[in-house]
């Protein structure tokens, strides 16, 4: 049990999107969507994705942009004809391919798509609050902090993952896909006396429906071993992780062909090369959509063991 404690609570000192449009509250004819429907030049080769306010979703080509008595309006061409939205029905709307906003992260490994101007909040395993924002599409920033009840304060996780994403441009290998590199560095906190920090590179190669990110990375700061406690919840333990450990990530997000909002999320984590044993595969679905992502699933320890494990990131900053 102290291996597994001790291993899982070392994930998120490993690991802490598209350069999409910006999105906008949800209002009626709001300042943002008659700015998109101004710029929009309509052809039949973009797809756009509109939610509407009643909760609808649109998807299609915009044809055609007008203003009548009603006031300003899209055509979008859908599999079922062509359909005339005006602004003040729509809620939100984005290219198609910037639809997705979790893209800069798999379960907890940052990916190199930077968060752009995705900020969120979010929740994993219940007891460890986190928040990400973005400076641009270049830096990204995410901090969080455990709260597990009866833990004291001081022997509380805090985590700080600071990410620079360094190039993008086309990857030549699937049509519309992208590759982005970054580099970054965490810092984490097992109690407030523990301290270790890592750095890491990750490149990402974008396709159609399927975004795979590899990471390698190295601890640099910090003590081993480390003695973690956990108030009166569990006996203390020792965790062993040395400075200039190498350890490598691996995460693949999927689309189901089939469904708009359901992913498959991947990753594979291993905090030292030279122990194969130091090693967490975790399996999960995420269900997203422009605003909050779910992620269920389990990490497979090789103590052996394994741990359900979810997630919640809601996105309502624009």
């Amino acid at each position: 049990m102290k291996f597994l404690l001790a291993a899982f609570l070392l994930l998120p000192a490993l690991a802490s999107a598209q350069n999409y449009r910006q999105p906008r509250p949800d209002s009626a004819t709001s300042a943002y969507v008659l700015d998109f429907i101004d710029e929009v030049e309509p052809n039949s080769d973009t797809k756009y994705v509109v939610r509407l306010l009643n909760g609808d979703i649109v998807t299609g080509a915009i044809v055609e942009t007008g203003n009548d008595q009603e006031g300003f309006f899209i055509k979008i061409s859908t599999q079922f004809g062509r359909a005339r939205i005006y602004a003040k029905e729509i809620a939100w709307m984005e290219y198609a391919d910037g639809e997705y906003r979790h893209g800069h992260r798999g379960y907890l490994m940052p990916t190199a798509i930077p968060i752009g101007n995705d900020h969120f909040l979010g929740d994993i395993e219940i007891a460890f609050l986190y928040a990400g924002a973005g400076i641009g599409n270049v830096v990204s920033i995410t901090a969080g902090r455990s709260f597990i009840p009866t833990v004291p304060s001081a022997e509380q996780v805090s985590h700080v993952n600071l990410k620079v994403t360094v190039a993008e441009s086309e990857n030549g290998l699937v049509e519309g896909g992208k590759q982005y590199y970054a580099v970054g560095a965490t810092g984490t906190w097992l109690n407030a006396s523990n301290f270790l920090g890592n750095i890491y590179g990750v490149a990402t190669f974008t396709g159609k429906r399927t975004a795979v990110s590899t990471m390698l990375f190295a601890k640099v700061a910090g003590e081993s071993p480390m003695q973690v406690r956990f108030g009166t919840l569990l006996d203390s333990a020792n965790v062993y992780y040395a400075n200039g450990t190498i350890g490598v990530g691996l995460c693949m997000d999927s689309r189901f062909s089939d469904a708009h909002d359901l992913h498959f999320v991947g990753e594979l984590w291993n905090n030292d090369i030279t122990k194969p044993s130091n090693t967490v595969l975790y399996l999960g679905l995420r269900l997203a959509n422009d605003r909050i992502a779910m992620d269920f699933g389990m990490s497979v320890f090789t103590a052996p063991a394994v741990v359900p494990t979810v997630a919640f990131a809601w996105t309502p900053f624009n």
